[in-house]
């Protein structure tokens, strides 16, 4: 009677242990972009921020601080705070993200991106000084010639819309993303280098004119 118990808790610990491992597999990672009101109090900010991170599990965060956009907000408001979070999420959370920040005063805009498996979360401030020497790089190139810095396969994995100071040589004069005749990348960069010109665009922190 003693080993039948036995082998019935053996078997119970191996289905939970693989419902565990099916559920662990099944969880996925998102980067969520919170656009916050600038005129929020730091208080008032701090609490909603703290609200959220409770209800979600959160992997990393990016506190960027205020940017100022590209585009005037529906308070005529040119600035907004960043946060930017990576979350370990079940597919059907991702709704439940939505929810939270549908009809929240302090969120003037969020973006949620589904992040694949190759893709790495990026610190902003971090991210920004990574580029310092391809910038003087790319300044000492003569006009016409190609920006290749993200053709090199080692500097692909920078395309992200975080990557401000590259993204915009990726533009002509008048907003158009240079095609690759000029850049150099592969299809596949290329297709990813426009992805994340258009987020950065829809952010608010590039020009969808050049000025």
């Amino acid at each position: 009677m003693v080993k039948k118990y036995t082998a019935m808790q053996s078997a119970t610990y191996e289905v939970s242990k693989s419902f565990i491992c099916l559920l662990h597999n099944f969880m996925q990672h998102y980067e969520l972009v919170l656009m916050l009101n600038a005129n929020t109090s730091e208080a008032d900010r701090k609490a909603f921020l703290a609200d959220l991170e409770a209800k979600f599990t959160v992997k990393e965060k990016d506190e960027i601080g205020i940017q100022t956009l590209s585009f005037k907000l529906k308070d005529k408001n040119t600035k907004a705070y960043f946060v930017s979070y990576l979350l370990e999420l079940a597919p059907e959370q991702v709704k439940d993200v939505k929810a939270a920040l549908l009809y929240n005063q302090a969120v003037v805009r969020y973006e949620i991106y589904k992040m694949t498996a190759e893709q790495k979360f990026f610190h902003f401030e971090k991210l920004q000084s990574e580029f310092d020497k391809a910038i003087e790089d790319i300044k000492d190139k003569r006009f016409g010639q190609k920006i290749t810095f993200f053709a090199d396969e080692r500097n692909a994995k920078y395309i992200n819309w975080k990557s401000i100071p590259i993204l915009k040589y990726y533009l002509t004069r008048f907003g158009d993303i240079k095609p690759r005749l000029y850049t150099g990348n592969s299809v596949k960069i290329q297709k990813k280098l426009r992805q994340e010109i258009i987020r950065a665009r829809t952010l608010g922190l590039l020009n969808f004119i050049s000025r």
